[in-house]
């Protein structure tokens, strides 16, 4: 029986988590549930799957439960063959980093983690012999296709292309005063908040490109979006002899949660005789943050991915507390990105974690 442990078990990517895990109870051993805020859901959690303790990162929750215990308590324990890690936003690298001392295999959806950690965060990795699985559905099908599949060498890729959905205003107005509720209204995926505003600019698409260089380590002009509104396709690799590859599933996390466990339970199938595919380039002027992330992605460094990726998550909070306009958003994010200071610290090589958080600091920080 293997163990595992589920961190975020109360938001989107730890609630498909669970239900993989009830359909295959006899197989694992839960060994930890964590929520950040939702103390009560976290309770309900523990008193249904019966993990063996849980944690609650916020430290303002004071609660009393023999299964409670922190996170220091947790790294301190022997290995654990699978840790999912569902918790969300930059802040989260620290966590993340953490969590892979305890991890044999740490299933990781948080991009922000892997653009901020970059190849320091893969070295610690190395490091704790942790192997790092993508449970995005973008990167899942590449890490799936690089494993199982090539068979020679990366340099045989000649283009990898991330499908984006194009969120709720791909095919319609996108008006400066978008309220929230519609910004939120994702026609295909059911996901958290600060995720559904950046699939609705596409700077999620943006970062997942910075994603898929870092984990991938692949040449930055290898790398494109494409639209694809039905979320059937994941990705397509383009090889040298100009053979596609689309990696296609049903839009569900469930299926890369599952894969990643080595499980073959999902069962949800595409209906390939009704199939309707439709690739299309995105509009950079309707939406203007992707010019910015390719240029950010072929021109400056790692630091460059880092201020965006805080930026973006400091004007989506914004946002969602009302306090800027939906359209502020883009705005601010594609201008601060012609600031001098901004271009020339994008620039610089970033070549430590302390030089990392120095980075994130500034930009919580700088007036955007």
């Amino acid at each position: 029986m293997k163990t595992l442990a589920i961190f975020g078990s109360t938001g989107s990517i730890g609630k498909s988590s669970l239900r993989v895990f009830e359909r295959n109870k006899s197989k694992f051993k839960l060994i930890y549930l964590s929520s950040h805020n939702r103390h009560n859901l976290l309770l309900k959690q523990s008193i249904k799957y019966k993990p063996k303790n849980i944690l609650i990162t916020n430290a303002a929750h004071k609660i009393k439960n023999k299964k409670l215990i922190n996170i220091d308590a947790a790294i301190k324990r022997k290995k654990i063959d699978y840790v999912i890690s569902g918790v969300s936003g930059y802040d989260a690298l620290k966590f993340n980093l953490n969590l892979l001392k305890i991890s044999k295999n740490l299933l990781i959806a948080n991009k922000e983690t892997i653009i901020c950690g970059g190849k320091l965060f893969l070295e610690k990795a190395k490091k704790n012999r942790c192997n790092i699985i993508p449970i995005d559905s973008e990167h899942y099908s590449i890490f799936f296709f690089l494993k199982n599949f090539l068979f020679k060498e990366k340099t045989d890729i000649k283009k990898l292309f991330i499908t984006a959905s194009g969120g709720p205003f791909l095919k319609k107005k996108i008006n400066y005063n978008e309220t929230v509720s519609k910004a939120l209204r994702h026609p295909i995926w059911k996901m958290g908040k600060k995720i559904s505003i950046d699939s609705s600019t596409f700077s999620n698409k943006v970062m997942e490109l910075f994603e898929a260089k870092i984990l991938f380590n692949l040449n930055p002009k290898k790398l494109e979006m494409i639209v694809e509104d039905s979320s059937n396709i994941h990705s397509i690799i383009q090889l040298n002899e100009n053979i596609y590859i689309p990696i296609m599933h049903k839009p569900n996390m469930e299926l890369t949660i599952s894969s990643s466990l080595g499980l073959r339970d999902f069962n949800q199938m595409i209906n390939l005789k009704n199939l309707k595919i439709q690739l299309s380039q995105p509009n950079l002027k309707k939406f203007p943050v992707i010019k910015t992330g390719y240029h950010i992605l072929n021109y400056y460094k790692h630091a460059g991915m880092i201020l965006f990726t805080v930026f973006n998550e400091r004007l989506v909070k914004m946002f969602l507390n009302k306090q800027i306009k939906y359209g502020d958003i883009v705005f601010n994010l594609v201008r601060v990105f012609k600031k001098k200071q901004i271009i020339l610290l994008s620039k610089k090589s970033v070549k430590n974690l302390n030089e990392i958080y120095k980075l994130i600091k500034f930009a919580q920080n700088y007036s955007i």
